[in-house]
């Protein structure tokens, strides 16, 4: 086990040692100056329609509403980029410079060399989403400071949710390392295309094309697409929002986080799969 932890610690060196992994941070963070400038600018008008939503409560335009409008409009198609950014080039990227020779030369096996590579992805993942959202919470807190009521809209949600500063702040963030957990499905995708015989660009676009693609059918407002919707992506990972309800459907979480689950844990196993198979010397 010590073995273990120190192999994925010298795997998360690796990967954080590398400028590319921070391309996901750097684009979180432009969106978060540029959406702080536009509330600047256009802050009355924000005002007044978090006030009608809140019903004139004045203490719900708080930093903490800010950041949750930010992580909606931010998390999912961004969040798309840079994990599949990382994800996609975690083994690819290493068979292409050689590396894997070098790696599998020492008593390690295929498995477990990519269980370490696997759950790196993940915990890149989460510090994502988490700087996402303390720098979300920073700038919101930087434009109507600490403090006040926390509301929470987004269109997929039934009803507006309202709550005081200390729950809404446990909420935000039990939402964020559940939305990190969900994102499983997309990791997944892109990991099992990096362990074929492909380019680490493919195996980075190619996840973010099926992710689009997907949210766009999830977006289509057609009766159509209604016996469709259960078995997007999207519609699953949109499960990290029951946990702003003021009654949290649990049973709806948990199915919805048994399903992203299996989902990404049989990316991983179709890759260790495919890749237990391939000639790494040729």
């Amino acid at each position: 086990m010590t073995g273990f932890v120190h192999q994925l610690g010298w795997e998360l060196y690796r990967m954080f040692a590398r400028p590319r992994t921070y391309i996901g941070f750097g684009i979180f963070l432009l969106f978060e100056v540029f959406f702080y400038l536009l509330w600047s600018r256009e802050k009355s008008g924000m005002e007044k329609f978090i006030n009608k939503l809140a019903g004139g409560a004045e203490e719900y335009i708080s930093g903490l509403t800010f950041g949750f409008i930010i992580l909606v409009a931010t998390m999912f198609i961004l969040g798309a980029i840079a994990v599949s950014l990382v994800s996609g080039d975690i083994v690819a990227k290493e068979t292409e410079d050689g590396n894997l020779r070098l790696l599998l030369a020492r008593p390690v096996s295929r498995i477990r060399l990519l269980t370490i590579k696997f759950i790196s992805c993940q915990i890149y993942t989460f510090c994502l989403f988490i700087f996402a959202g303390i720098t979300a919470l920073g700038f919101g807190i930087l434009s109507r400071g600490w403090g006040g009521g926390f509301l929470v809209w987004a269109p997929e949600l039934p009803k507006v949710s309202l709550f005081d500063w200390n729950e809404g702040m446990f909420r935000y963030f039990a939402a964020i390392i559940a939305f990190s957990f969900f994102y499983l499905p997309v990791s997944g995708i892109a990991f099992f295309l990096s362990c074929l015989k492909m380019k680490p660009a493919a195996a980075a676009i190619i996840p973010i094309g099926v992710v689009l693609i997907d949210w766009i059918l999830f977006k289509i407002p057609l009766p159509i697409m209604d016996d469709f919707r259960p078995w997007l992506i999207s519609s699953r990972m949109n499960a990290w929002l029951y946990l702003f309800y003021e009654n949290i459907p649990w049973a709806a979480f948990l199915e919805s986080a048994a399903w992203l689950t299996g989902f990404g844990l049989t990316g991983f196993v179709l890759g260790c799969l495919f890749f237990s198979a391939r000639d790494i010397k040729s």
